[in-house]
Order: structure tokens, then C-alpha cells, then sequence
């Protein structure tokens, strides 16, 4: 693995907005490294970082979205994070790992 120096945006000055999609960008460099270095034994783990992308999209829709929007991306995001749960389920009833 590559050290990689990650600049994030200073958020007193920042926008909120740019702060976020900073997050997205990091969680993004982390799937693609998982993707080439481990792609079957970092399931437990993608599955975790898929968690967290979630949750940082969930983050700029709020941002970005109206309230109507907000409840919709808020439904997607919870109905996606019960299926990563499923997922994971099924992932430890074979004799994966719970978490990494």
C-alpha cells in the first residue's frame, strides 16, 4: 500500500458542501484500494465503507436537496443500509467475518 497525503478542506472556511464531498473523495481512494488489494477477503470491510459512503451521500443531500428530497434520499439510504445488513448477515452465515 501507497502512503497518500490527503488535504482536507479547512471548514471554518469552507463550505459545508465542499467538506463533504472531501469525505466522499476519501471513502472513494478506500473502495478502489480494497477493490485491487483484497477483493474477496475485504468484503466484511467494503461492506463497512459502503456504510459510510451512505451515510457522507446521506450528508451532501442535505445540503443540496430540498425537504421533499432529503426525506426521499433519507428512505434510499435506510432501505440500502437494511440491505448491507442482510448482506453482512449472509456474508457471516457462510463463515465470513462480522466486521473487519
Amino acid at each position: 500500500m501507497t502512503a497518500e497525503i490527503i488535504e482536507f478542506p479547512d471548514r471554518e472556511r469552507q463550505d459545508p458542501l465542499v467538506s463533504s464531498v472531501a469525505r466522499l473523495e476519501q471513502i472513494v481512494r478506500e473502495v478502489e484500494g480494497l477493490a485491487v488489494e483484497q477483493p474477496a477477503e475485504g468484503l466484511a470491510h467494503l461492506l463497512t465503507v459502503m456504510e459510510r459512503l451512505g451515510d457522507r451521500l446521506l450528508d451532501v443531500a442535505h445540503h443540496v436537496l430540498d425537504e421533499d428530497g432529503k426525506l426521499r434520499a433519507e428512505s434510499a439510504f435506510t432501505s440500502l443500509s437494511d440491505k448491507i445488513a442482510e448482506t453482512r448477515d449472509a456474508f457471516v452465515a457462510f463463515g465470513g467475518p462480522k466486521h473487519p
